[in-house]
Order: structure tokens, then C-alpha cells, then sequence
């Protein structure tokens, strides 16, 4: 079960995708009724999850790179569109994707299309995760996979910042 603080970092956590075919792009929370410009070629609604960290205990990068292979492997057997995505804290918000170096928190997971939002919240918890995001034109959404909570936001999408040194 998420505390007050999982869910504070949830609603502040930015998350960049790396889409097929097109550059790779920072999704961030922003005040309700801001709204970024849609994606080309995204089909909403665009669902975030995570096989990282199950319950909010931090695991080891090997186990939780595992972990994700295996959603990367339901979502495949699904024939569910995916793509990289990380979320990043505030701290961690300035790394790019391939920077390794040890700043702020992050979790890789998937942005996928084709999936309902219950769908998205089933698989999730059975990985273990307190909520997912759901990504619409006109909304970004952390939604609990547990219980009904939601939290509603609006969005930007930019451009991700150079790679750290």
C-alpha cells in the first residue's frame, strides 16, 4: 500500500518515453488544465507501468531489470504495443535514459497503447506496484491499482535534457 509520501513523489515523478520511429521525449506533470501537444502518432490512452520495486521495497538493479523483462514478456504475449519508459524523481529528473550514474530515484518500465485501464492496474499489481499512470490528451492521471484513488493533473511533453557527463 502506497504512504503519503509514495503518492507525493508519484504525482511529481516526470517520465520520458522513448517512442518507435520518433524522438524520445520527457512527459511532465503540470497544473490542472495545462495541456501539452499531443505526440504524433501516439494513440491514447498511453498507460506507464513498472515491474520495479514491488511495494515500494528497493531491489537490486539485476533483480529489477529481471522483473521487467518479465512485463516486457506478458505485454509481448498480449501483442500489447510497448515502449521504454523511465520515471524519474525530481532529483533524478535532469539524467537522461542511458545515464547510469547514481542520482535521484528511477524506475524503467514500459509506455503502452491497447491496454484498458483496468487491464493496465491488473498487471501492474501483479507485479507488485501501487498505482500506474494513464495519459490521455487532456489528462495525466496516477491511479492507484489497489484502491480508487486518482490523482489528475495536466501535462507538458519536451524534448529530454543532454546525457550527464
Amino acid at each position: 500500500m502506497a504512504t503519503e509520501e509514495n503518492w507525493a513523489a508519484y504525482r511529481m515523478a516526470v517520465v520520458d518515453v522513448e517512442p518507435p520511429d520518433a524522438p524520445a521525449f520527457r512527459v511532465t506533470p503540470a497544473e490542472l488544465g495545462i495541456i501539452g501537444e499531443w505526440p504524433t502518432g501516439l494513440v491514447p490512452p498511453v498507460i506507464v507501468i513498472t515491474a520495479w520495486n514491488p511495494d515500494s521495497v528497493h531491489l537490486a538493479e539485476d533483480v529489477n531489470r529481471a522483473r521487467h523483462a518479465d512485463l516486457v514478456d506478458d505485454l509481448t504475449a498480449r501483442d500489447i504495443p510497448w515502449w521504454p519508459a523511465t520515471g524519474h524523481d525530481v532529483a533524478g529528473a535532469g539524467r537522461r535514459l542511458d545515464s547510469r550514474a547514481p542520482r535521484g530515484h528511477r524506475e524503467e518500465g514500459v509506455a503502452a497503447t491497447g491496454l484498458t485501464e483496468v487491464e493496465a492496474r491488473d498487471l501492474a499489481r501483479s507485479y507488485g506496484q501501487a498505482a500506474v499512470y494513464v495519459w490521455t490528451p487532456t489528462a495525466w492521471e496516477v491511479v492507484s491499482c489497489t484502491d480508487g484513488r486518482r490523482v489528475t493533473a495536466g501535462w507538458k511533453v519536451g524534448p529530454l535534457p543532454p546525457a550527464d557527463d
